[in-house]
């Protein structure tokens, strides 16, 4: 397969891996290659060069949302070693502005892709892997896992077209905060 328009196979899958994002959350994990391709603006063909078959894409997919977390926490994390710089990018990356509609999105994804083989794995992992860096964040369990279980479950609430009003996201943002900022 050649290149299209000067892009190269990493610009493509990028391409590939937004167009099967839009369709699995329109769709569930009952989309088709076929249906990635037509969104992508490409064949079944090309989406198969770049991903051998409908399972392998969703791994990726899986996989690329997680990353795609994990860099905006990265992004926000304050310089120095205060306890709670991880969990404060945490919940930046989460409640700052209209965020929590990422999250709910991508909570609805993984809850469609969780039938393909591999994924539930890719969750459990990103699930521990929260899990001790957060361990290692200077907060006590408690707060920890009122942060992770909030986020969640605003998130889920969002991705089901209950998303909390401004306020309550403001507030729940302020609680939060306090929480991972020991001695405040």
């Amino acid at each position: 397969m050649g290149r299209t328009a000067g892009r190269g196979p990493e610009d493509t899958k990028r391409l590939i891996l937004d167009a099967a994002r839009g369709v699995v959350v329109a769709q569930g994990a009952r989309a088709t290659l076929d249906d990635v391709a037509a969104a992508a603006g490409m064949t079944r063909g090309a989406v198969i060069y770049h991903y051998s078959s409908k399972n392998a894409l969703w791994v990726a997919l899986a996989r690329d949302v997680l990353v795609q977390f994990q860099q905006a926490v990265q992004d926000r994390i304050e310089d120095g070693l205060a306890p709670g710089r991880l969990a404060r990018a945490f919940i930046s990356a989460s409640l700052e502005g209209d965020a929590i509609d990422a999250v709910g999105e991508r909570l609805f994804l993984l809850s469609a892709l969780a039938v393909t083989p591999g994924v539930p794995e890719i969750v459990a992992e990103d699930g521990a892997h929260w899990k001790a860096e957060m361990a290692d964040d200077g907060l006590s369990v408690g707060a920890r896992t009122v942060i992770l279980n909030a986020v969640d479950g605003a998130g889920l609430m969002t991705g089901w077209g209950l998303k909390p009003d401004r306020a309550e996201l403001v507030a729940l943002r302020t609680e939060l905060e306090r929480l991972a900022t020991p001695g405040s």
